[in-house]
């Protein structure tokens, strides 16, 4: 019987040997993607001098955590598959699952700090490049760090019941502060938008109180705005999965660690990480151009 419980918990997936040759070999080519288009990114966030210099930073760190996940935690994911089918998981269960956490925690948080410091700019108008300073942002994410890398111990560490609450906690905080803020950002446009228009039929030209109005590029300002949504939408509907199967595993006491659902989910938050760079250099123009420079440039030096 003490054979059979493990079977049942960490062999489920290999049972289905298509699904589990299908999923191993999505992993390897998403591993590759997110390294290769995160790079990218990174090469055309250097160039690129238009975006302010906080936002762009936590945008860099945003991009690292994603490069680190193609290069570190999905290749150890792919070890992690081929030891449940041969029984060697512990090491590695161990090893992955801090790099999870912390990898992936990480990305949640940095996503949330770039929606706060979206709704600062939209809130503090002028007062925002003094308030919010290349060096404030650097703190900020190394607070997050060093949180993210505690609850990574608690997560790997703790009882399975404390590793999915923390993990469940970080997920919901994570997306909380994300949807706030976008609500409250959509509700400062809206206003903006009416003033626009009163303006426009001849009331009074009152301009923005100092300090609380929209004195900015507010075009510009929206297309960085939607761009942002964008990641966190895609964010979102990656992490969903996963954040259903903490609920089940806090609601049932049982952790699913190699079954289908828990391959699934970890899949779908490891794509989000190639999903990303798509979005960046879909939506910024900036950046789509500066990455078309970069590859013209490696094709030419490799020709």
């Amino acid at each position: 019987m003490e054979t059979f419980k493990p079977k049942i918990d960490f062999l489920w997936v290999i049972d289905h040997r298509p699904f589990f040759v299908f999923i191993f070999s999505f992993n390897v080519f998403l591993a590759f993607t997110a390294t290769l288009s995160n790079t990218l990114i990174l090469i055309a966030l250097h160039k690129v001098s238009s975006i302010h210099p906080p936002t762009k930073f936590l945008m860099r760190c945003l991009a690292i955590s994603d490069f680190f996940v193609g290069v570190i935690a999905q290749p150890l994911f792919g070890a992690f598959l081929m030891g449940i089918a041969s029984g060697n998981w512990r090491l590695l269960e161990f090893t992955l699952s801090f790099l999870n956490f912390f990898f992936c925690g990480f990305s949640l948080t940095t996503a949330a700090a770039i929606s706060v410091d979206r709704l600062l700019a939209l809130l503090l108008g002028l007062r925002y490049r003094h308030a919010v300073t290349l060096r404030r942002v650097r703190c900020l994410v190394v607070c997050l760090f060093l949180v993210v890398i505690a609850m990574s111990f608690v997560y790997s560490l703790a009882s399975r019941g404390i590793a999915n609450s923390t993990g469940f906690v970080v997920v919901i905080t994570s997306l909380f502060f994300s949807i706030f803020s976008y609500y409250k950002i959509f509700l400062k446009l809206r206003q903006h938008q009416a003033q626009v228009r009163r303006q426009h039929v001849g009331q009074e030209q009152a301009r923005p109180a100092n300090g609380g109005g929209i004195p900015m590029n507010i075009e510009r300002y929206k297309k960085i705005v939607c761009t942002i949504a964008w990641v966190q939408l895609a964010l979102a509907l990656c992490y969903f999965p996963m954040f259903i199967f903490f609920g089940l595993a806090m609601a049932t006491k049982w952790y699913w660690k190699g079954s289908i659902f828990y391959v699934c989910a970890s899949t779908a938050v490891y794509f989000n990480s190639t999903l990303n760079p798509i979005l960046f250099c879909w939506k910024i123009r900036e950046v789509r151009q500066a990455v078309k420079t970069t590859v013209k440039q490696i094709r030419c030096f490799s020709s």
